[in-house]
């Protein structure tokens, strides 16, 4: 009976000690592990980010050659168009007066946009601007131009105005 109660003291005393060991030290270096583990693979991942990176500056910078060769900015057609007029504009003084919401007409397997914009300046500048619009872009061509004689009182001048419509098929 003495023998039985030592041994089940003694089993007791050993689990008892097996756990303020895994308490005490087993634990934390467990958890360490686990922190160390993490961090090493977060650092694998972080020698990759230069090389990935880089390959995608030259990535970005042939797709940057090839849109500008497209004459594709970007995909929405009605800024690039604003982009292009007030490029146009500076370069041959006109002035972009007037820009509109595109026009669209569905039928079944089309969709057609019509453009409406007014320009302000003179006569063969404002032509210079048309023709650009026509021969190096891809807006679609011009359908309605319409030249109208402003007379502005408060200065006593005169300026022409031109009223667009340039219509695109998809």
């Amino acid at each position: 009976m003495v023998l039985d109660k030592r041994n089940k003291l003694l089993i007791g005393g050993f689990v008892l000690a097996l756990f303020v060991c895994y308490q005490l030290a087993i634990r934390k270096t467990l958890a360490l592990r686990s922190q160390y583990l993490n961090e090493s693979e977060q650092r694998e991942q972080a020698k990759d980010i230069p090389v990935k990176l880089a390959d995608l500056r030259k990535k970005q910078l042939q797709l940057d050659l090839q849109f500008k060769a497209l004459n594709l900015g970007s995909t929405n057609v009605q800024n690039e168009l604003l982009r292009f007029l007030n490029e146009q504009g500076t370069l041959h003084s006109v002035k972009i007066m007037d820009f509109n919401a595109p026009h669209m007409v569905r039928d079944e397997n089309t969709v057609i946009r019509t453009y409406r914009f007014v320009l302000e300046g003179g006569f063969t500048n404002i032509l210079k601007v048309t023709h650009g619009l026509e021969t190096q872009a891809n807006f679609g061509g011009i359908t309605h131009m319409a030249f109208e004689k402003q007379l502005d009182p408060r200065q006593r001048k005169s300026y022409l105005q031109a009223t667009l419509h340039v219509q695109q098929m998809e």
